[in-house]
């Protein structure tokens, strides 16, 4: 079940000394075929311990802040999203990152902050439950397999700070890196299910993000409302990195708005915006610095709302 008690359970039932457990680190490198992530393995103590603190930081937290249902582009963010492992939008990469994690090959810590090892994104906890047998050999419970991933890099490198560790009463400085730690959750894979808790690490699953799925959406009702020119141009300056985010703010009624004014009408209201118009008296777009005027403005990023209603963020200004 892909609900927020059904998670909730799982978590109460967790026993991590149940499992057979690994820690991963990983970094990430994007070639022809989408990202790839290059896993290496590290020695780590009281690796239960940490999967108890994530567990509850999960259930006292997290799950009384947000919702579990099923996954979607478009979830809002108080809502975590749940997919079967077998999903065929994260089959492939789930099954990548468990053979990545399975034959990782164990580095030291001085090789992850020197840079002979790469330097990592993200890490993993992984454990193991194997399967149980009866006396006679038969299975009566299945393996069970459970994942944390966080994508952060937890080493402390000694080029953005002097590393200092604690020695007795004294506090000296440390020669071997440091890793710093918190019991977050990105990504959970438990039972089957895995759960997006975190919108950062939808880039190393290669799930289409929030922000480029809302993005796309308003892209179509842009182009069915017939008010820009030059679509293609539009298209491909919004679907750049810095734009892309800010059509989780769009404003329907200033495109419905613009949509129903006359040309002579259009001319005053966009004009105040520095946005032209095309001899076809629509919002002329073939110019990429009239795209981002035009962006800001259907995704209200000017100094005041344009149709009158509340104040809103400061980005641009009418002209005079």
């Amino acid at each position: 079940m892909m609900d927020t008690q059904s998670l909730v359970a799982a978590l109460q039932g967790l026993n991590p000394k149940d499992y057979d457990w690994k820690f991963c680190l990983y970094s990430a490198g994007k070639g022809r075929d989408g990202v790839t992530l290059s896993w290496n393995a590290c020695q780590m103590k009281n690796i239960p311990q940490w999967a108890q603190q994530m567990a509850r930081l999960l259930l006292e937290k997290t799950l009384t802040e947000r919702v579990v249902t099923e996954y979607s582009p478009l979830l809002p963010k108080e809502e975590i999203g749940a997919l079967s492992q077998g999903d065929a939008r994260i089959r492939d990469q789930l099954g990548d990152i468990l053979l990545g994690v399975a034959g990782a090959q164990a580095k030291a810590p001085e090789d992850f902050v020197s840079g002979v090892a790469g330097k990592p994104v993200g890490y993993a906890f992984y454990g193991l439950c194997p399967a149980k047998k009866d006396e006679d050999g038969e299975v009566f419970a299945p393996a069970k397999e459970i994942l944390f991933l966080r994508r952060t890099n937890p080493f402390i490198s000694g080029a953005k700070a002097l590393l200092c560790a604690g020695r007795g009463e004294e506090i000296a400085e440390a020669q071997s890196p440091l890793l710093k730690f918190t019991p977050q959750v990105d990504f959970l894979l438990m039972d089957g299910l895995c759960y997006l808790i975190g919108e950062a690490i939808g880039k190393d699953l290669e799930l289409e993000s929030r922000a480029g799925a809302v993005c796309a959406r308003r892209l179509e009702q842009i182009a069915e409302a017939d008010v820009v020119g030059s679509y293609e141009q539009l298209e491909f300056t919004a679907l750049g990195g810095k734009h892309t985010k800010k059509f989780l703010d769009f404003d329907r009624e200033i495109l419905a708005h613009i949509a129903g004014l006359s040309i002579e009408a259009r001319i005053d209201f966009l004009g105040a915006y520095g946005i032209t118009l095309d001899k076809d008296g629509k919002m002329d777009s073939a110019d990429p610095q009239q795209c981002e005027m035009i962006i800001d403005l259907l995704c209200g990023r000017t100094c005041t709302d344009v149709l009158g209603r509340l104040a809103v963020g400061v980005n641009i200004k009418p002209r005079e």
